[in-house]
């Protein structure tokens, strides 16, 4: 196994670290877009303008449709142009803006006042002049503090306890798995009654943490109605997820953490359930992201492969003939480190030397990143073969975390101390000690608390790993880190009651899991 692959190439990672993001296609739109960056909003006030905030990624197929179908019209743009400020906003490279903006799915479009304030905001593709009706009536309305027919937009918030809450963080993992097994779906499978979608890293903290056989046959049901439906027969892989209760109208994105995740998740039940389907579904999707996925080149797995609507309802032998959907030339650092935690996983249920080499090339790849660099990045582009963008307190949480994975698997002192570098990094750059948690000054503390539990969570693990190795000043960090979240279940349970996806539920696994082991009863 290669750890680092030596000094040329750690000089060339350095020179390469230019601080300009690359948004994928707002350059050539009739719209005058300005890219995001923290600040804008503020900056362009003076303008008197309302603001036209769009949302958007590569791999989405609605947010092309949106741009191809409306963006392109000249009525559509000149308007857009004369009467707002239009901000364009690639989800992928600033995460933190879609938290905190409170999006839900893609593409996302906010209208803001001249002030700064929401006046309206929806998800989803308007065409045309439905769309030149909308932009109209914003402008015509828009006023300091207004909102669309009075909609006040309903945000869940968190207030801290001032001291441990004990007992709400003792019942919190019961009150976690009662949830959602009350609302796994008995007819359709999967969880809700809304969109569809595997939650790996949640099934697995139930299949870990509950040994009633009724849970582990309704993963199992989920995973093989989700292979029925939200998967990709010929080539492997699942879909995002589905848009209907009964897991119709896929959005056909192939995420690799996603599929790294549903890989485990399916040899973890097979082990407890076995079933010829689930371990068929298991191997053609590791196939897929160790082939389809995985970039030569650069030695790691890229992020995603572009949605086709047309594509994947062609059989094996049209497929020959057709123009494969693209993947996309972009490596993110947490989706990297998301993909890679779940593989190095699956290796304990394999015996495959070419998935232990991919994942060990793609380790020395974000090792390499981290060690050379005076700061951890964003994304890579492979063409390029360049880092770009400043990293964030994702790319901090989920590299400290896979790096204490790896350290661990491996029993290799290096990736060790990439998980220190990481964790020191992570504290000088982010942690707050008035509020005594590790926050994104981009996003709101009340508001995003879900967020941020789940990057403290990840953290956490990981410094309670490293924690014979880290100074008695670092150590003190864990626990009020565990406290400030520990009321977290009011938010919970109102999450509970009133979702219609149930992706939300991920966000909570690393903090449980990080409040067991600091607080076992």
């Amino acid at each position: 196994m290669k750890i680092f692959r030596g000094k040329v190439l750690v000089l060339a990672v350095v020179s390469v670290f230019p601080t300009i993001t690359i948004a994928y296609e707002h350059e050539d739109s009739l719209v005058e877009f300005v890219e995001y960056r923290e600040g804008v909003v503020t900056d362009a006030k003076q303008k008197n303008k309302p603001y036209f905030l769009l949302f958007s990624a590569q791999w989405c197929h609605w947010c092309h449709e949106f741009a191809e179908k409306t963006l392109v019209r000249k009525d559509v743009a000149d308007y857009l142009n004369d009467n707002f400020v239009n901000v364009f906003i690639d989800v992928d490279i600033h995460n933190a803006a879609y938290v905190k903006y409170r999006a839900t799915g893609l593409p996302y479009t906010v209208f803001l006042n001249p002030d700064g304030s929401v006046y309206y905001k929806y998800t989803g593709t308007l065409y045309g002049d439905d769309f030149l009706d909308v932009i109209r009536q914003v402008a015509g309305d828009v006023g300091v503090g207004k909102s669309a027919f009075g909609e006040q937009y309903a945000q869940i918030s968190y207030t801290p306890p001032r001291v441990l809450a004990e007992s709400e963080l003792n019942e919190l993992p019961d009150l976690f798995r009662s949830g959602l097994i009350e609302n796994f779906d008995a007819e359709e499978y999967g969880v809700g009654t809304g969109q569809k979608a595997l939650l790996p890293r949640t099934f697995l903290y139930l299949l870990d943490s509950t040994r009633d056989q009724g849970v582990v046959e309704v993963i199992a049901q989920t995973l093989e109605r989700a292979i029925d439906t939200i998967y990709d027969p010929v080539e492997g892989g699942f879909f995002r997820y589905a848009e209907t209760r009964d897991w119709q109208i896929p959005h056909y994105e192939k995420f690799a953490d996603l599929n790294a995740g549903a890989i485990l998740l399916l040899h973890k039940t097979n082990r407890i359930r076995p079933s010829p389907t689930l371990q068929q579904a298991a191997a053609k999707t590791l196939d897929y992201l160790t082939t389809t996925l995985f970039d030569t080149d650069s030695g790691a797995f890229l992020s995603f492969q572009i949605a086709d609507t047309y594509y994947y309802f062609l059989n094996e032998e049209s497929r020959k003939t057709a123009r494969q959907p693209k993947v996309m030339d972009k490596i993110f650092g947490d989706r990297l480190a998301a993909t890679l935690g779940y593989l190095i996983q699956v290796m304990e249920y394999t015996n495959d030397p070419d998935l232990n080499d991919k994942v060990a090339q793609s380790l020395d790849f974000l090792g390499e990143m981290i060690m050379s660099g005076r700061d951890v990045r964003r994304y890579y582009v492979v063409p390029n073969k360049q880092w770009l963008g400043q990293g964030g307190l994702s790319d901090h949480a989920y590299s400290a975390h896979l790096f204490v994975t790896a350290a661990s698997h491996f029993d290799n002192p290096q990736y060790k101390s990439v998980a220190i570098k990481v964790v020191r990094d992570a504290i000088n750059k982010y942690y707050s000690r008035e509020q005594q948690l590790f926050i994104d000054p981009t996003v709101n503390t009340t508001t995003s608390a879900e967020y941020l539990m789940e990057m403290n969570g990840l953290l956490v693990l990981a410094m309670m790993e490293l924690s014979p190795t880290l100074a008695p000043n670092e150590k003190e960090l864990i626990e009020p880190v565990v406290k400030y979240f520990s009321q977290i279940g009011e938010v919970l349970e109102e999450r509970f009651w009133e979702s219609v996806e149930w992706e939300f539920a991920e966000t909570y696994i690393p903090y449980l899991r990080a409040a067991e082991l600091l607080y076992p009863h």
